[in-house]
């Protein structure tokens, strides 16, 4: 088992470590045998070596259905005119999306990380306060394999491709027969699944310990048990934030702002929902040991070193090979 901690290459989370060698010593004393990395910048101009990079998270787009289907008044809904999409998503069409990941990819395969990290999902800003959705389940599911088998066939990659679920339409394992769809959808021979667990605790706002959350962990992956052997990797964390969830749904939303402010009003809530606290207890043991996975990340969100250190070495996790 490949153990890791999730890491983005910007200035204030470089400035954690001094070099290289300081990182490695770090990973090492947390039972780690490297990072998961976000790139927010060129790998070569930091000090980041390729022995540390075991994973890369992809980029993502939380909404990218309109922008693929080229839905204009989906896009002007979400952005408020064609320009401002435009300049979202770096390009005028969904050849923009394919470019943009396939330098990712490629970036991924020259740095020899080992597995890479898609999200299938789609939300836009509005639907996240209300949660109306557009888009089933299913039409996710079946434009992502779209996208991700023109992305990695006949490419000669050889990372693992995981894809990760969120608690919006698309990968969400509420439904096992969907996450088969994806499974099967998907051509890639190196396919499988990131299963988070505070993603999948925030698909239940009923839930309001640690405890009940393994409960319930341990019921999705019944309903899965096909699957399980197709899980490997865990983005471990925890995430209950069920009655702000509830508390939100029930005040009436107001959709007057720009897109800007929206942005920025969404950004505070995401994070308010998306927690990525320590998964402390004991149960979260259990749930390793039955999938077993390949990859196992802790996915925190912390303000320092010190921090990361602390909530590390509180979802410490056993070495199962």
């Amino acid at each position: 088992m490949i153990t890791t901690f999730n890491f983005a290459n910007i200035d204030e989370e470089l400035e954690h470590f001094r070099d290289a060698r300081d990182m490695r010593t770090f990973a090492r004393k947390h039972g780690c045998d490297g990072i998961e990395l976000q790139i927010f910048q060129d790998i070569e101009d930091t000090y980041l070596e390729d022995d540390m990079i075991q994973g890369i998270h992809l980029s993502f787009y939380n909404c990218w259905m309109d922008f693929w289907l080229e839905n204009e008044k989906g896009l002007q809904n979400e952005f408020g005119n064609m320009q401002a999409a435009f300049q979202y998503y770096d390009g005028t069409n969904k050849a923009a999306l394919i470019e943009k990941y396939r330098n990712e990819l490629d970036r991924a395969q020259r740095h020899h990380a080992k597995y890479v990290v898609f999200h299938v999902s789609e939300i836009t800003i509005d639907q996240s306060f209300h949660r109306q959705f557009d888009y089933t389940d299913e039409k996710v599911i079946d434009e992502a394999c779209q996208i991700i088998n023109l992305l990695l066939d006949g490419q000669g990659y050889n990372f693992d491709f995981l894809m990760e679920n969120l608690w919006w339409p698309g990968l969400n394992f509420q439904d096992a027969a969907i996450t088969k769809r994806l499974l099967d959808g998907v051509s890639y021979q190196h396919k499988g699944l990131m299963l988070d667990t505070g993603h999948l605790m925030n698909a239940n706002p009923d839930l309001r310990t640690q405890a009940e959350a393994v409960t319930y962990i341990h019921k999705i992956l019944d309903k899965h048990e096909e699957v399980i052997p197709w899980i490997k990797g865990i983005h471990l964390n925890a995430s209950l934030s069920g009655e702000y969830v509830q508390q939100k749904l029930v005040l009436p939303y107001d959709p007057t702002e720009d897109y800007q402010e929206k942005c920025s009003r969404t950004f505070a809530h995401v994070f308010q929902i998306d927690q990525h606290r320590p998964f402390t207890d004991a149960g979260r043991q259990t749930i390793i040991k039955r999938i077993n996975p390949k990859y196992i990340t802790h996915e925190l969100i912390t303000r320092s070193r010190d921090e990361l250190s602390e909530y590390m070495q509180l979802q410490k996790i056993d070495n199962y090979d």
